[in-house]
Parts: C-alpha cells; sequence; structure tokens
C-alpha cells in the first residue's frame, strides 16, 4: 500500500517463495557444460617425446605433437578480428563459423553454454570481435578457434539484438496498427504491472489518484530488471489476461518501469514480453523508461506513454476537466432553458391578448347562428326533393295501369306457339336437302372417275422412279471412272513404279540416304540397291572416283 494515497488490490494469484526457477537465460552464470581438457594428454605426450622419438611416427603421435606446440607457443587467449561466412546454429545448440578477412579464414566453434548467452543472432557477413583460444581438432587433424565470447564490431551487442528482434516482430506484424486496440474512456479497473517498490508505481498511484479517483487499480508486482524478470512480465501479461474475469472485469492493463541504462530496460525488449502483450485482449499502455527510451512493448503495445506519469494520464481522464465540462454543460443548459422559458412566456402574452382568448364566447355565437341558417336550408331542398319524387311515382303508377298483366301474357304464348311450328318446318326442309346432298356425294364417290384418276397418277410416279433409278445409277458410273482416273495417275507418281521398267533405288545401309549426285561416297562404304519385286542386292563401295564438274561419287 502506498502512503497517502488509494489502497491498491494486490494481486495473490503470483507464486510466492523462491521456489519458482525462472525460464530466462542468466549470462552472468558460469558455464555449466566443461570445455574439453588438453591439459593431460599434452602433458603425457611431451613427456613421451622428451624420453624417446621414434623413428617412425603415427599419425595420431604427429597430431598430438603439433597441438602441444601450438598451445606452448600461442597466448592462452586471443582476440581475433574477422567477418562470419559460413555461419550455422547446430541442433545440438553449438555454433559453427569461419572467420575471415580479405586473405584467409580460420574455422571457429561457440559451444552451446556460451552460445546461449548471446543476446544477438550471428550472421554471414558481419564484422565481429571474438575472444577464445586456438586449439587442434584432432580427428581431423586442423586447428580451429575456440571462442568464448562473440561481439558485433562497431556496434553494441544489445543494440544489434534490439534491432533483429525489431526486424523479426516486424516482419511476422506484431507492429501493424490494425492489431492495436482503442483504450476505453472510462476505465473502471486497471492492472499495473511493474515493481511494488519502484519510482514508478507511485508515481502511476499519485497520478490517478488526482486525475481519477474512483478508478480501481490492481497490481500485479513483478521484478522488472535482472535474471528472470523478462519471464514474470510476460507471466503477469498472461495471468492477468486469463483471469480478469475473477476480479470484475479489467478494463486496461500498463506495463512498465522508471528509467535506466539499457540494460537495466532490456527485460522490455525480449520475445517473450513482445508476444505476451501482443496476445492479450486487455488494452496495454507501455510505460518504460523516459521519453528517449524506446523498447520492442512499446512497438507491439497498444499504446505507448513516454514516462510512467504521462501512461497514467493516458489511461483516465482529468476529473477536474471533467468537472469543468460538466459546469460548462450546466451553463448552456440553464441559459437554453432560460432562453425557451421567457420565449414561450412572450408567445402565451401575445397570444392572451388577441380576441380570441379575450372573448371565446363570441365564437361560439357566430357559430351557433350558421348552424341555423344551414339547417333552414336543408329543410327547404328536402321538401323539395320529396315534392318531385312524389310525381315521378305516380307518373309510373299510371303507366303500369294502362298495361295489363293477363293480356300481354296470352299474347307471348300465341307468339311463341306460332315460332315453334315454323321451327319444326325449317328443320324438316333442311334435314331432307342434306340428306339428298349426301345421296348424291356417296354416287359420286362410287363411280369409276376416282379409279381411273388414282391409276393415272400410280403409273405417273412409277415412271418418275425410274427416271430417277437411272439418273443414280448413271452418277455412280461417272465417279467411278473419276477414282479409276485418279488411280492411274498415283500410280504413275510411285517412285517404286519405275522399278518395273529396269531402275533401282541405291541407299547408305548406314543412314538409309539415298545415292544421288551429291552423296559423298567412301571406299568401304555398304550400299542397298532397291528392285523391282521387292528384290534388294547389297554391296560394299571398293573404289570411288570424284568427278570435278558434276561432283558425283561412283562407286563399285
Amino acid at each position: 500500500m502506498i502512503q497517502g494515497e488509494l489502497p491498491f488490490f494486490n494481486f495473490d494469484g503470483k507464486p510466492k517463495g523462491g521456489s519458482r526457477q525462472p525460464d530466462f537465460f542468466d549470462p552472468k552464470k558460469s558455464d555449466s557444460v566443461a570445455q574439453p581438457s588438453a591439459t593431460s594428454p599434452q602433458e603425457s605426450d611431451k613427456k613421451a617425446t622428451a624420453n624417446l622419438l621414434p623413428d617412425v611416427y603415427s599419425v595420431t603421435q604427429l597430431t598430438r605433437m603439433i597441438r602441444l606446440a601450438l598451445n606452448e607457443h600461442l597466448p592462452a587467449k586471443i582476440v581475433l578480428a574477422g567477418e562470419i561466412s559460413n555461419c550455422k546454429l547446430h541442433g545440438s545448440g553449438h555454433l559453427y563459423l569461419s572467420l575471415k578477412d580479405e586473405n584467409t579464414y580460420i574455422s571457429a566453434v561457440m559451444w552451446k553454454n556460451a552460445a546461449g548467452r548471446l543476446k544477438f543472432r550471428p550472421a554471414d557477413g558481419m564484422a565481429v570481435v571474438a575472444t577464445g583460444r586456438v586449439d587442434l581438432y584432432e580427428p581431423q587433424g586442423k586447428y580451429q578457434f575456440y571462442i568464448d565470447k562473440l561481439e558485433p564490431s562497431g556496434t553494441g551487442v544489445l543494440e544489434l539484438a534490439f534491432r533483429q528482434l525489431a526486424e523479426k516482430l516486424r516482419k511476422e506484424g506484431l507492429f501493424d496498427d490494425s492489431h492495436k486496440k482503442p483504450l476505453p474512456k472510462y476505465p473502471s479497473t486497471i492492472a499495473i504491472v511493474t515493481s511494488s517498490t519502484g519510482a514508478a508505481i507511485e508515481d502511476i498511484a499519485k497520478t490517478l489518484n488526482r486525475r481519477f479517483p474512483g478508478v480501481r487499480k490492481l497490481l500485479y508486482p513483478v521484478a522488472v530488471q535482472g535474471s528472470g524478470a523478462a519471464a514474470e512480465i510476460a507471466g503477469a501479461i498472461a495471468e492477468l489476461n486469463r483471469r480478469r474475469g475473477e476480479f470484475g472485469g479489467i478494463d486496461l492493463m500498463i506495463v512498465g518501469r522508471g528509467g535506466g541504462s539499457i540494460e537495466d530496460l532490456w527485460a522490455f525488449n525480449e520475445d517473450i514480453v513482445a508476444r505476451a502483450i501482443f496476445a492479450c485482449e486487455i488494452p496495454v499502455i507501455s510505460a518504460v523508461g523516459h521519453e528517449i527510451d524506446l523498447t520492442i512493448a512499446d512497438l507491439v503495445a497498444d499504446c505507448r506513454a513516454a514516462t510512467p506519469t504521462a501512461a497514467a494520464e493516458l489511461a483516465v481522464p482529468d476529473r477536474t476537466e471533467i468537472l469543468q465540462s460538466i459546469r460548462q454543460l450546466q451553463q448552456r443548459l440553464y441559459h437554453s432553458t432560460q432562453g425557451r422559458w421567457e420565449s414561450a412566456q412572450a408567445t402565451w402574452q401575445n397570444l392572451s391578448d388577441r380576441p380570441l382568448f379575450a372573448r371565446p364566447l363570441d365564437i361560439l355565437r357566430i357559430s351557433r347562428q350558421l348552424l341555423d341558417e344551414k339547417t333552414a336550408i336543408l329543410s327547404q331542398h328536402l321538401s323539395e326533393l320529396f315534392r318531385r319524387t312524389g310525381r315521378i311515382i305516380e307518373s309510373h303508377a299510371a303507366a303500369l295501369r294502362v298495361i295489363e298483366p293477363h293480356i300481354t301474357l296470352a299474347r307471348g304464348q300465341k307468339r311463341l306457339a306460332e315460332l315453334e311450328h315454323r321451327l319444326q318446318s325449317a328443320s324438316g326442309n333442311y334435314y331432307k336437302a342434306r340428306e339428298n346432298q349426301l345421296a348424291v356425294t356417296c354416287s359420286h364417290l362410287l363411280g369409276t372417275r376416282p379409279l381411273y384418276r388414282v391409276r393415272q397418277q400410280q403409273s405417273t410416279v412409277e415412271h418418275l422412279t425410274g427416271r430417277i433409278d437411272t439418273a443414280r445409277q448413271a452418277f455412280w458410273r461417272q465417279l467411278h471412272q473419276q477414282l479409276n482416273a485418279y488411280t492411274g495417275r498415283l500410280e504413275n507418281l510411285n517412285p517404286r513404279g519405275v522399278l518395273h521398267r529396269g531402275y533401282s533405288i541405291t541407299r547408305l545401309k548406314n543412314t538409309m540416304e539415298i545415292v544421288g549426285g551429291k552423296t559423298k561416297i567412301e571406299p568401304g562404304d555398304l550400299l542397298i540397291t532397291e528392285l523391282a519385286g521387292k528384290t534388294n542386292i547389297e554391296s560394299k563401295v571398293t573404289l570411288s572416283v570424284k568427278r570435278e564438274q558434276k561432283n558425283d561419287s561412283i562407286g563399285t
């Protein structure tokens, strides 16, 4: 709890005690893997060679003598400057590379425990300064440089590591604005991930209480520098994000610390912290160091604050400004309401002076008089309508009295009987006429004239059929003659057709090329002569005579 300020709600989910082992590699610890010892075999070889040198050496003996000579005449610690090439990180964790200059190169090895302490990633073409020793690799009989410490030349180790990690995360999209979440305008609960004893928490608490004292503050104390700090910070962010529902919701998170050197701030440049911030569903404000300090956490966070105090100012609005804005709105509302009231009062005063409101009964008297006048006019029109309707009804009644219904009905029955008799007579005549016409038609159909016309048409069809058959046969004969003519012309064009007239075709046996005027023939060439009847004669050239003018070769 900070004295004089609102209390923090301490996060009780963080593991206590010293049983937790940090997963951050501590470069200050000594190497846990022992380097290969070279003292005992060198001393034994030295004693052996001192006593008696054999006339014939084995390869192993010579290799050990060379190794002994290197260890005796070279410094135990060598600082070597060069350019990296053929750099390869083995699956075992060992780093294999070559150091070269403009003239030569030397193979180098960096064991796993030393390579694990590197803050940057070695790459081909990088200028470095390596500290180590020279020793002989006996299985292959070559000397190598064993690196204990490797630093970039001209650029700080931490600066290079920062650039490499920033470039890697930028390519993965962790810095894209599309992933950044907006900050809540009025947060109710703010989680703070920082040291519980540093100045940063005091600055944040004072600023929050001054600007917006009603906000609830949830402190998750972590180490902000040293070994294991990055793992603690990342774990705190992940646990707050996972358990935010247990605390009634967390609207905003501030992650940071006060100022310091780049080494002090390095925990916020670790990959594990950057990915924890990126995966957090709660909006995160990064407040690390001062204005000039820039960390990986600042680039990944949803919002970057120059200092912890600035982070608190970004997290909550200023209560004084809010109250001032409310007062201004109150004044505007009061003046607006007062203006509307005065305008309504003036309108009411203007309306109250009008005759409608001064003598309202006058309007009723005028309306009553108009109603009486309209009623009299309506009564007059209705009386006239009734008289006219009565006269029309009387005229229709007189017309009906003139017409006797039973007389009209008798006349209609008589007329109907006459029409029925006429209809029966007309129907009988019509049926007789149709029967006579049908009989005439049948007699025509049964006569001999239709059969004669059918026979005449049949003879015409037979005549046309004969003409069609004759034309078809003539057409096929013409096509057969054209086919025979084309077949004869093809036979005349066939190159083998001349063989039946005593000619032959000679070819080179190897290439089956026809021997002609420009064919090159040498003694010893084999020839095949094709005759009629599929007869072939094989011969060999024994003499070749060249004709200068015709450029022909004759073989016999």
